[in-house]
């Protein structure tokens, strides 16, 4: 192989590369918390029971991986959203919820990014047991999503609603934006392409 064909092939070879794998990982990326007409409610998001309350808590609270004792309550028709920054979940979406929940139900929803519509990904049962640890409730994944948004539909136990205390997906798929002396590496080994090609043409 000629020394510009192999410039070409490794360009080439390092931009599509760039891709890597993980097994799981959990969204870092706080987007919103809405109320059923979409009005930001981020302020005065609750966690813990009521005997606690008023309680301010941060929704960023359910970025992460899932802390005993902390999580966000979504009353009914109420609307969190996450997200992997630069990461697809292709496998599973898992939702934790707390173990001694109220058995209240959400709807998960997955896109791969804002301007794309929502998918129902299917719904989750808050846990029935005992402690305040996470429960975990996995759903198949039909297409690769960045973004995932859970909505209560239920306030049947002591806290404001469904308690999320975190958000999982696996199968992850990190593509990250080539640097710029990638995009240089490339386009070099496409002009010594064509030089030597041109120069064939002519000999």
């Amino acid at each position: 192989m000629s020394t510009f064909k192999k410039t070409a092939a490794v360009a080439i070879f390092a931009l599509f590369s760039s891709a890597a794998y993980a097994t799981s990982a959990y969204v870092d990326q706080f987007i919103s918390f809405t109320d059923g007409a979409g009005v930001d409610k981020s302020a005065s998001a609750q966690g813990g029971f009521n005997s606690a309350y008023p309680v301010s808590v941060n929704p960023t609270i359910a970025t992460g991986a899932p802390v005993t004792g902390e999580w966000v309550s979504l009353p009914q028709d109420y609307m969190a959203t996450y997200g992997f920054n630069g990461q697809q979940a292709t496998g599973t979406i898992g939702i934790f919820s707390v173990a001694n929940g109220a058995n209240e139900v959400a709807s998960v929803f997955g896109r791969l990014n804002s301007a794309a519509a929502w998918s129902l990904i299917g719904t989750v049962t808050e846990g029935g047991g005992v402690g305040l640890g996470p429960q975990s409730s996995f759903l198949t994944l039909t297409s690769a999503i960045s973004q995932v948004m859970v909505k209560s539909h239920g306030s049947a136990g002591a806290s404001p609603g469904f308690d999320l205390m975190g958000i999982q997906g696996t199968g992850m798929v990190t593509a990250p934006v080539p640097e710029p002396e990638t995009y240089a590496l490339m386009g070099l080994g496409l002009i010594a392409v064509f030089a030597h090609r041109r120069k064939a043409a002519y000999v």
